[in-house]
């Protein structure tokens, strides 16, 4: 992150004060020139480019301050009373720096993790540059997409102009909202490669009792699994009107990340739950199914309950309750992944279990008093996903997972834009792509209720 001209002026001004403590009011700028411009063919040589600017998570501000210090000591006489000021400050200014680099990587600063929000200028400029691309006139898009990334101290210059952190936090926002497995996912960014792989310890390293001289044999070893995520590209392509495009008086760019985002978060929330994985995600729901429990069933294959009624919760009776189904879906999942688990369910699924008592007759399907809180059943929130089938014979109806450590989404970060205001005139061809991809990387972590009779 470039930061010279920060640092510069501050130098400067730093230097000022100095000079008005030490000469006073009438010679403080005579002074302060005279160092400029012994200075000036060096052009303050500890601010050229490559010494100020983020190196990983350090800077060299403190030795910037201290060629100038170097600077004034070739002086003489004129900056002596100076020199012992500029020392006392070059202890603080180390200490301001440090705090200027945290807070810059903080949400809000102006590194990595500043929020989506941007200033007027920011999305005046973006839109400009969008309507220009949507028009074809990709050299003012670019001079636009410029304005924009310059007004931004975490912008990319090698990240194209197409491809902005505004649009792309603006779409993820969107996507988030749209998909709860989005969401609750974990997701790995790619800037690099075609696909994500990494080791998966599927087995846990047998342990045996032995006495003091007891004889030792050999353990079983564990054996290592890869787990593989290819990333596949999902594209928009509407046409829009050349006159709509000139005459539009909405915010061209938030307009494109709602329908975008929509229409990409609807494909990919799908392929998040029965996806096959081929040009596309692997969704949860596409996996082997089995009723064995972890320590016996093949890895990689998904365990389910099955309610023995099918597409219906047992009929409540004497000895049977309905309720407790979900209980035996809780139980089926291992005390680790249960810190973090979530029902998933649509809002008829949810219609129903609203209505389910346990033996005391009380509802296990509990509101929440907080406004924008999920509603808990059985103690663990549920999140309303439009993509679970609804209940019927033999439906996948309601998941248990704990979805940050069972899936994984990776995707190329930003949305990229392609104009083409020729072939369909007077029409503009958007197309709109991103890549993306995702797979079941621990299916311990997820337990399925099947509404069948085995």
């Amino acid at each position: 992150m470039k930061i010279r001209s920060l640092y510069l002026v501050t130098a400067v001004a730093a230097l000022a004060a100095l000079a008005l403590a030490a000469f006073g009011a009438p010679d403080a700028h005579a002074a302060l020139a005279s160092l400029v411009g012994a200075a000036g063919s060096l052009q303050f040589a500890a601010f050229m480019p490559g010494v100020i600017e983020r190196k990983g998570a350090s800077f060299d501000e403190a030795d910037a301050l201290m060629e100038i210090k170097l600077l004034l000591d070739a002086q003489g006489e004129a900056f002596k009373g100076m020199r012992a000021k500029l020392e006392e400050r070059v202890a603080a200014a180390e200490r301001v720096v440090d705090e200027l680099a945290l807070k810059a990587a903080r949400p809000g600063g102006m590194g990595p993790g500043r929020s989506a929000s941007a200033d007027p200028g920011e999305m005046k400029a973006l839109d400009f540059a969008v309507r220009a691309l949507l028009a074809g006139d990709q050299a003012k898009a670019y001079r636009h997409f410029a304005e924009a990334k310059a007004m931004r101290a975490d912008s990319d210059p090698d990240g194209g102009y197409v491809v902005h952190s505004v649009m792309s936090d603006g779409m993820t926002k969107v996507m988030a909202e749209i998909s709860p497995v989005y969401r609750l996912a974990r997701r790995v960014p790619m800037s690099t490669g075609a696909s994500f792989e990494e080791p998966v310890d599927r087995e846990q390293l047998d342990a045996t009792w032995v006495s003091e001289l007891g004889s030792r044999t050999d353990t079983d070893t564990p054996q290592l699994g890869m787990f593989t995520v290819d990333l596949n590209e999902i594209f928009t392509m509407p046409k829009l009107s050349q006159k709509l495009i000139d005459t539009a008086s909405i915010n061209v760019v938030q307009w494109l990340i709602g329908k975008s985002g929509e229409a990409f978060a609807i494909k990919e929330g799908q392929a998040f739950h029965d996806g096959n994985g081929v040009g596309r995600p692997r969704g949860f729901l596409s996996y082997t199914l089995s009723t064995a429990g972890d320590a016996t069933r093949t890895w990689g294959s998904v365990q389910y309950i099955f309610t023995g009624a099918s597409g219906a919760f047992p009929t409540s009776s004497a000895t049977v309750n309905p309720a407790d189904i979900l209980v035996d879906v809780v139980s089926a999942m291992r005390a680790q992944y249960r810190d973090g688990a979530v029902w998933l369910m649509n809002r008829a699924t949810a219609g129903i279990c609203r209505k389910l008592k346990d033996a005391e007759g009380r509802h296990v399907w509990v509101d929440s008093l907080v406004l924008g809180a999920p509603a808990v059943l059985l103690g663990y929130p549920v999140e309303i996903d439009e993509q679970m089938p609804d209940v019927g014979a033999d439906a996948l109806a309601i998941a248990f997972a704990n979805l940050a450590k069972a899936y994984t989404v990776i995707e190329q970060p930003g949305v990229k834009f392609l104009s083409d205001p020729y072939t369909a005139k007077p029409n503009v061809v958007l197309y709109s792509y991103r890549r993306i991809g995702g797979g079941l990387n621990n299916p311990e972590a997820v337990k399925l209720l099947k509404f069948g009779t085995s």
